[in-house]
């Protein structure tokens, strides 16, 4: 294992060791090094964090490295065989001087047999130089130790010396002792590393100060912070410190021209020693989760679907007013969209929004026609719970609410009753609102696009609309122009929804005759382009290469040219044909509009209006 070292402190102690290495099947490195050598040695193999050695070998390692350190214990049986080795050769008077990490670290004296034995630990080398000085000062006449022991002795002259070797047992038990440490320090390494990188991925920055204030922990965030924030990188006691952090404590300041939210966690480790913990998150992390939560609980399918390119024209017209709208796009002002009804207004609002910067947020559509009277207050600004009989207990968010960060659609909103639409100017006055029964303001961030059918003017003049609310929306301002008056796009949209409904067409091109092609281009489609995919809709489960005139007629429910009492004319035969054509024409004018007209005797407007002349 890579991260254990034995260094034994002389051979016999570094075969050994080789020997139960191999024996247990185990790869650590041995060297042998005592002292200062020991001490280089581990310091150079710096993938090794924990060293096994001996003595006062194990002791300079530990004193001067960072390393994890396991003494090679003495065990009983080592002891026993070197006393008996004395008392062998005639010492009445043993004394056992070593490291207090080789051998047990309590002064006491034994018997053993007729033989008096004395275990002396020591705190370092100098003390069992001293140690064994002054035993041989009191008469003692054997020792045993290590080797600084054995030496000393052998300088003193003290003939009975018996080293005391460390036995396979203990070599055994610190390998043993090692390994369980490596695996408990794997672990450790590897549940830290996790923790870590878990820490420092998160979005928030982190720092940890100590009661003294410094910083003892910061994630990489928090690192930014430090570098970025001078307040926060101060390491030095402060006395009043913790009372300018606080002062900040649920505040938005910017750092790294970002505004974050400070939030401080005092965390008490013991009774007499606390952390603070600073919290910072970002206001644009805040604000994405309030609208995933959001859109995960209140905003399902409110979604804009159409785009720009999902628009079918060929008209200069059209295109004109496509590249006007994807201009608005750009601008988060509110945009107003006139149109007669099926002009596609909803979809024209959607490709805004879906051009804008706003496109990843909410698309909340709202018909204002279609909201009952008694509930459009709590529909467009929710309520709170016990806001009256029969709401929610938990309340509910309104769909301005709902359409915070994002995009809201007011179609129809010349149908918006005079009440609320002096509640929707304070709302695009001020972007805030407040929910039935609540005290609190919420504020909002939304765009508004407006549409209606109606001519907003007018209703003002008759006292139905509000003034200073249509110079509040008419911002940007839309005309779609109905289908009458872009007849370039008729057909290619009639194809397109034709092409669309058309059950198993195996890709066969769809050609309708001349004479159709022409009844529909001409035709007034009141309804506009809802009108015309209805039709396309309902041709495409009747269609076949014969279809006839009069079978289109009828799918389009036109009589206008069927003979009935309001289509008698009666004509002055003595006039000239252009008289005649003339009389005609006003006579129809008179029953019909002038589009219906133009139907009918299909021809243009321009040329209805050079007829008349």
């Amino acid at each position: 294992m890579n991260s254990i070292l034995f260094i034994a402190p002389h051979q016999e102690i570094a075969d050994k060791a080789q020997n139960i290495l191999e024996y247990m099947g185990i790869s650590i490195p041995v060297i042998t090094a005592s002292n200062q050598d020991a001490v280089q040695a581990a310091i150079s193999y710096r993938q090794a964090s924990i060293v096994i050695s001996r003595g006062g070998t194990a002791r300079d390692i530990r004193t001067s490295t960072d390393k994890m350190v396991v003494d090679i214990h003495t065990a009983f049986i080592d002891i026993s065989t070197a006393v008996q080795k004395l008392a062998a050769q005639g010492s009445k008077d043993i004394a056992i001087v070593s490291a207090n990490n080789i051998i047990e670290n309590a002064r006491i004296k034994f018997d053993f047999g007729q033989t008096s034995v004395r275990l002396c630990p020591c705190v370092d080398d100098d003390d069992i130089i001293r140690e064994v000085k002054e035993l041989y000062s009191t008469g003692i006449d054997g020792i045993a130790g290590d080797i600084k022991a054995i030496r000393t002795a052998a300088a003193l002259n003290i003939q009975n010396r018996a080293y005391i070797k460390s036995g396979d047992i203990s070599i055994t038990k610190a390998i043993e002792e090692a390994l369980a440490l490596a695996n408990y320090e794997q672990v450790k390494q590897l549940r830290l590393k996790t923790m870590q990188s878990i820490i420092d991925n998160i979005d928030e920055g982190i720092i940890v100060y100590d009661q003294n204030h410094h910083i003892i922990f910061s994630n990489k965030e928090g690192q930014s912070i430090i570098k970025n924030g001078s307040i926060f990188s101060l390491s030095d006691r402060q006395k009043n410190f913790s009372e300018l952090l606080h002062g900040y404590k649920g505040k938005i300041m910017e750092i790294n021209s970002e505004k974050v939210l400070l939030d401080i966690i005092q965390l008490n480790v013991t009774k007499d020693y606390q952390n603070d913990i600073l919290i910072f998150q970002k206001v644009s992390n805040i604000e994405n989760s309030a609208r995933k939560i959001r859109s995960a609980l209140h905003q399902k399918g409110l979604y804009a679907k159409k785009n720009f390119d999902d628009i079918i024209y060929s008209s200069e017209k059209m295109k004109i007013i496509l590249m006007t709208a994807n201009k608005f796009a750009e601008s988060n002002s509110t945009v107003l969209i006139y149109g007669e009804t099926g002009t596609g207004k909803e979809g024209l609002a959607q490709s805004i929004h879906n051009a804008s910067s706003r496109r990843d947020k909410p698309f909340v559509s709202v018909n204002c026609a279609s909201l009952p009277p008694t509930l459009i207050e709590s529909e467009l600004f929710g309520y709170v719970d016990g806001a009256f009989t029969g709401a929610r207990r938990s309340g509910k968010k309104g769909l301005f609410e709902m359409a915070h960060t994002g995009t809201i659609f007011l179609d129809e909103i010349g149908d918006l009753p005079l009440d609320m639409q002096s509640r929707l100017l304070r709302v695009l006055q001020e972007r805030e609102i407040m929910r039935i029964g609540d005290d609190k303001i919420l504020p909002i961030d939304i765009r508004l696009i407006c549409a209606t059918n109606k001519n907003l003017k007018n209703l003002i003049r008759d006292g139905l609309f509000r003034q200073d609310l249509y110079y509040r929306i008419n911002v940007l301002r839309i005309t779609l122009p109905p289908l009458r008056e872009r007849r370039e796009d008729i057909m290619p949209l009639f194809y397109f929804y034709l092409d669309h409904y058309i059950p198993d067409r195996n890709d066969t091109s769809i050609s309708l005759p001349v004479k159709i092609t022409d009844y529909l281009q001409n035709y007034p489609w009141y309804g506009n382009v809802r009108e015309l995919k209805n039709a396309a809709e309902v041709m495409a489960f009747s269609y076949n290469k014969n279809i006839s005139l009069p079978q289109v007629k009828n799918i389009l429910d036109d009589d206008l040219n069927e003979t009935s009492e309001d289509c008698i004319l009666n004509i002055n035969a003595g006039g000239n044909l252009k008289t005649i054509e003339k009389d005609i024409i006003y006579q129809l004018l008179k029953k019909y509009s002038a589009d219906q007209v133009c139907h009918m005797l299909n021809i243009s407007r321009v040329t209805l209006w050079r007829k008349c002349k």
